[in-house]
């Protein structure tokens, strides 16, 4: 699938961005949950997505979020996007199946 210049999205994180680049797609089974959350300043009143674990995170474990990706929408650009998760939950199942088979073909 190719896609063109104008449906793609890409951030350099190298020159924009924080400490969220360091934050990895796992599908279903990741390790951190987004909720809504409001900050209040004397002048301003914001809304903006925090980052929670959803469960004890050991030292040097990785640090994933749903990015929520729907692989079977056949008209979204973001149809591009190759879950490489690993998760046993992966909703990108064509390429599970594939993934799952290479193994077994490889342990032989």
């Amino acid at each position: 699938m190719c896609v063109k210049d104008d449906e793609a999205l890409c951030l350099d994180s190298r020159t924009y961005g924080n400490i969220a680049r360091f934050i990895n797609h796992r599908c279903y089974d990741a390790n951190l949950i987004e909720i809504p959350i409001e900050v209040e300043t004397p002048k301003h009143h914001y809304h903006r997505l925090a980052l929670f674990t959803a469960r004890k995170i050991q030292a040097l474990e990785e640090l994933t979020w749903d990015y929520g990706i729907e692989f079977d929408d056949h008209d979204n650009s973001l149809n591009a996007f190759q879950c490489i998760c690993g998760s046993k939950f992966c909703r990108n199942v064509k390429r599970s199946k594939r993934v799952k088979k290479a193994r077994l073909l490889s342990s032989c």
